[in-house]
Formats: structure tokens, sequence, C-alpha cells
């Protein structure tokens, strides 16, 4: 029986051509105990409308949210801002528009992680377009060390129970200006969450499956040198060099 209650928070830009391979494989789910906002953000190619349209003619319009923004928000933004519109015993599945899930059962192997170990944060394998090549891995941290210190591991697919997030005092999404965090996001919302899970003794778990495709263009020749990868980096380390703020 279907106990674990999923939600798919999905940000979206300028991916009408590709958001439908996303709707696809979360319609295609073994488990049916889910629901899914999209967040259109700021889009000029009517990815919004697509989504609507085509989740209507799938018969899965009942279950799809979209959520247009007029400013850009940015993925801390509108995952901070939608937190409190998801209840606290809810599982965020962060999927981003784009990608897909590569395994059906995905939930169903989730609500089983979830039921027997209750994590705060769950994340599973991946794979870089149609390749091998993923960064998701276990954790395993030395005594006393942080997860701020750990390398990055816990890529897509990123899960974790809404409660968990509220948890996180907010400072910690925002810079030194008072501005929201933009760049390296993934990390900006998890190790604050994963931080107060260690200290706390709540589990995180991997779970090594390949549920998640990262649509990327491995072959672009600038892809890590290029200047938002080079942003990203600085960013990343500016949020782990900072901690976590109390």
């Amino acid at each position: 029986m279907s106990k674990t209650k999923f939600v798919f928070l999905i940000p979206a830009f300028n991916c009408r051509s590709t958001i439908k391979q996303t709707l696809l494989s979360i319609f295609s789910q073994s488990y049916d105990n889910w629901r899914a906002i999209i967040i259109d953000d700021v889009s000029t190619d009517d990815t919004g409308t697509f989504v609507e349209d085509f989740s209507k003619n799938c018969g899965f319009g009942k279950n799809i949210k979209v959520i247009r923004r007029d400013e850009k928000y940015g993925e801390v933004r509108n995952t901070i801002t939608e937190i409190d519109n998801i209840d606290d015993d809810e599982v965020v599945v962060r999927v981003d528009g784009g990608d897909w899930l590569t395994e059906n059962d995905c939930l169903y192997m989730l609500d089983k992680i979830y039921e027997k170990h209750s994590p705060a944060v769950c994340w599973t394998g991946q794979r870089w377009a149609y390749t091998n090549y993923g960064i998701s891995k276990e954790m395993i941290l030395k005594p006393n060390q942080s997860v701020y210190d750990h390398p990055w591991v816990s890529s897509h697919l990123k899960t974790f129970r809404a409660s968990a997030l509220k948890k996180v005092d907010k400072k910690n999404f925002f810079d030194d200006e008072g501005n929201w965090i933009m760049i390296a996001c993934d990390q900006a919302v998890f190790l604050p969450m994963m931080h107060l899970a260690v200290n706390n003794n709540i589990p995180i778990v991997f779970y090594p499956a390949i549920c998640y495709h990262y649509n990327i263009d491995l072959n672009k020749p600038d892809l890590f040198t290029e200047d938002r990868s080079i942003m990203q980096k600085q960013s990343a380390e500016w949020i782990r060099n900072r901690g976590y703020i109390d």
C-alpha cells in the first residue's frame, strides 16, 4: 500500500522541447501517490502552457500544478517559497525541467527507503547524458567531519522530507548582501539540511540505483570552463567555506 506522499518540485526555464520526457517519466511511475509542482521561471517559449496541455491530454491534469513567475526566482528561492505550501510529511523530489527519471519504479523504491530509514534526505545514482558517468555516491563522513567539508556527492536524484527543509534557518539561503543565492543552488539547499540531520543523528541515505538522467551535452567543448561553470565552482566554494548559519 502506498504510504509516502511524494511531490515533484520542478523548476523549468525554456525547456518546452525537452520537458515532455520529464513528464512522461513521472506519468510512467508504478507508484501513484504523487503530485507535481512545475515552476515556469519566466520562460519565453510557453513551457508552462505546454505542461498544462500535455498533462491534461495524458490524463494527469489534476496531478499537476503550474506556477508562473513574473520575475526570475532561481532554484533556491523557488524551493524555499514553495516549501511552505507542502505538508511536513511529504517527500519532495527535485527534478530539473528537461531531465528525467530512468526507473519506472523509482517512487516505489524511495517509498521503501523512507518507510524503513525515515531519512531527512535521500539521493540516488545518476547518469550524465547516455553514459555511465555520474557523481552521486555514498557520503562517508570521518569523525567530526562536517558535510560542508565532504566532496559533493549528493547529486540527483535529490529527495527530502519537507519538514527537514523547514527546520533550516533561512539565512543559509542568502548571500552576504542579503540576496538569494542564484548559483550552486543544489548545495545551497541540501548542505544545510544534511548538516542538521547529521548533527541530530537523523539518517541521510544514498540509494545506488541509477534513477536520474541528467540531460547535459558532454560534447560541448567548454562545458566545464565556460563562465557559468567557473561561477558555479566559486559559489559552491563560498557556500562551503561559510558553513551553516544558525
